[in-house]
């Protein structure tokens, strides 16, 4: 446990470290506060936990006590490197975030671009053990004002990071290329279970098929399958490859609804990121079921029940993303300059096909009044430029809420529109008509 808390508040503040050095310094007096009340957002939380608002008070007196203590520390942490290796820092962060990877391989990525000496390597143990040392104060101060109740829901973080229980069917390929392979979890029931899908993220040029383990074993217990899946990805093929792999993986899932004992009539999508924009996309676009197709699996529907998503995007249109990052170049994101093959310093002088192409890969485009729930969730503020702000589920929410459609939208501690905040598993529940 140790370990992991270590690596944890490390990653957190070596990459909270390097965002708030790219942001433009016109800017600083007036945001600095929100960027560092976003930066340490993971240290002043508890995995699974909820906050009633007389806890959050208490919550919000413990960041004013530790935050300048956190700043002081990566201030110091930042000190250890010289001009050079900061520059070094940044591109390979930045470089790391635009190719989709994930929180340890951006450590990796930036600890080999910087090249510490023997006596930074030393001075930094000594700083990343001091901060260790005071994450795992507030930690237990955060514990101490949980109730019993809330005491019992923490689970280790070991156990959260992945799924402890092997899948029923592992690898099952659901289509013909190497990525179309899913691993399955059946759910023990006398009757046709509902299905939750996850859909792995990674800026579309990385990933593999995973679940979080917490989100497994609530969907078990409470009677729900569920489905973990890969698809292509944009170094071998472009969009909208992957969005036609995650289409056919829910078809082929309800092609086999008799084998497995599952409710075609009920399936779910949640991803995070890349995942979280193809479950959007496919709850929000008309079925592609072809009645008429020599597949029997390309004949089945890829309506979904409901979304519930972290970090999405709505929209995959960098132009659309210009517009709601203005002043930044969040557009140009090397992800989907692979994705769509196209280079973003030319945006206005496209082949119209290449816009056709991003507005067919924008869930939010698909939006209709008959289309399904979603609930998104956001850890960092709305005024952060980048491809994980809450900007594109506000978006999503206005559009959602003209239509009379459910669409949570969750940005930290606040539930966008005001009302309760409901767990993924409960909105998953409701969804399904599942008490």
């Amino acid at each position: 446990m140790k370990r992991a808390i270590v690596l944890s508040v490390t990653l957190t503040l070596t990459i909270a470290s390097t965002v708030l050095s790219q942001e433009p310094k016109q800017q600083g007096s007036e945001r600095a506060p929100q960027r560092q009340q976003a930066a340490f957002d993971q240290v002043f939380t508890l995995r699974g936990i909820e906050f009633s608002p007389s806890q959050q008070a208490q919550v919000a007196e413990l960041r004013k006590k530790y935050t300048p203590q956190l700043i002081e520390i990566q201030k110091n942490y930042g000190g250890i490197l010289t001009d050079e290796q900061r520059q070094a820092q940044r591109e390979a962060f930045r470089a790391a975030r635009e190719t989709g990877k994930q929180d340890a391989e951006v450590r990796k990525a930036v600890e080999a671009a910087i090249k510490l000496t023997d006596e930074q390597k030393e001075k930094q143990a000594q700083i990343q053990k001091e901060r260790a040392e005071l994450f795992a104060k507030i930690q237990e101060e955060l514990r101490a004002v949980l109730t019993d109740e809330q005491r019992k829901q923490l689970r280790p973080q070991r156990e959260a990071r992945g799924p402890a229980q092997p899948p029923t069917h592992r690898d099952v390929k659901y289509g013909p290329h190497d990525r179309n392979v899913m691993d399955v979890w059946l759910a023990k029931s006398d009757k046709p279970t509902p299905v939750l899908v996850s859909i792995h993220g990674g800026g579309f040029s990385g990933g593999n098929k995973s679940i979080s383990g917490d989100l497994l074993r609530q969907c078990l217990d409470s009677g729900i399958s569920a489905v973990a899946i890969t698809y292509r990805l944009s170094g071998e093929a472009k969009a909208p490859a992957q969005f036609h792999d995650a289409a056919r993986a829910i078809q082929f899932i309800r092609s086999k609804d008799k084998e497995w004992n599952l409710d075609p009539t009920r399936i779910a999508a949640t991803g995070g990121s890349a995942g979280a924009g193809l479950s959007l996309w496919l709850g929000f676009h008309d079925d592609l079921a072809d009645p008429d197709n020599a597949d029997p699996v390309l004949r089945e529907s890829t309506k979904l029940t409901c979304m519930t998503v972290v970090g999405g995007q709505t929209s995959y249109d960098p132009r659309f993303i210009r517009d709601l990052f203005p002043g930044t170049d969040v557009y140009k994101i090397g992800a989907l300059a692979q994705l769509f093959d196209m280079d973003p310093n030319k945006l206005d002088d496209l082949p119209k096909e290449k816009y056709k192409l991003f507005e067919d890969c924008s869930p939010i485009n698909h939006l209709t009044k008959d289309d399904p729930p979603a609930q998104l969730t956001y850890s960092m503020s709305m005024e952060q430029a980048d491809i994980h702000s809450p900007r594109f589920g506000k978006a999503l929410k206005e559009k959602m809420d003209a239509l009379d459609i459910r669409c949570d939208v969750y940005v930290g501690n606040e539930v966008l529109g005001g009302g309760e905040r409901v767990s993924t598993i409960d909105f998953v529940k409701q969804a399904f008509g599942m008490k």
